[in-house]
């Protein structure tokens, strides 16, 4: 099932991810992600970052462990960073936004849920807890969720344009849970 959900993943984002690129994948957890969008672009020079080590290594991705709050790279490391579903896990979920716009040269890739009204949270709070306490170390949650709106207004708060906003929910729309939403990010000029 992990297998499957990091292919889903990876066939989503590839459209956006261009040969011959670094990229960073902040909140990496056990690096299947990563493996997959190494073996999908082989050109692409692969660096998970958490602070988490589940101990999964894998050959062509590199790793690196962070204190939570800085990422131990120079400003504009990676051409692109990619965050799927790890921000809401956070105490500080726009610094963190923040410090990978920080690392990034021109594109951020968030994906992130989000509420379409306070119904929803209960809803996506079960649901968080339902999709990470099985997994093999502990995760933090916090459950900082924002709206579509909050989201965009940080990205632009921080001098970066979001391009392009899709829906990524596998749940049905009708269902009170929010809605996971792919933002596309570039810096801007």
């Amino acid at each position: 099932m992990k297998l499957v959900n990091a292919k889903r993943k990876v066939a989503q984002i590839a459209p956006y991810i261009k040969r011959d690129v670094s990229v960073l994948d902040f909140g990496c957890g056990d690096l299947l992600f990563a493996r997959e969008l190494k073996q999908n672009f082989p050109d692409v020079s692969v660096t998970g970052v958490d602070v988490v080590d589940f101990g999964y290594r894998y050959k062509g991705v590199k790793y690196a462990q962070y204190n939570g709050v800085t990422l131990p790279f120079a400003n504009t490391s990676f051409d692109a960073v990619i965050s799927w579903h790890v921000l809401h896990h956070t105490d500080e979920p726009f610094n963190l936004l923040k410090e990978c716009m920080r690392v990034a040269k021109s594109r951020v890739f968030i994906v992130e849920p989000t509420y379409r009204g306070k119904w929803d949270i209960p809803g996506m709070r079960f649901m968080d807890w339902v999709f990470n306490v099985w997994k093999d170390r502990s995760i933090s949650m916090p459950y900082r969720f924002a709206s579509k709106n909050e989201w965009i207004h940080e990205i632009r708060r921080l001098g970066w344009i979001c391009e392009e906003i899709i829906d990524v929910e596998l749940l049905p729309t009708w269902l009170p849970t929010g809605r996971s939403l792919l933002f596309v990010c570039r810096r801007a000029q």
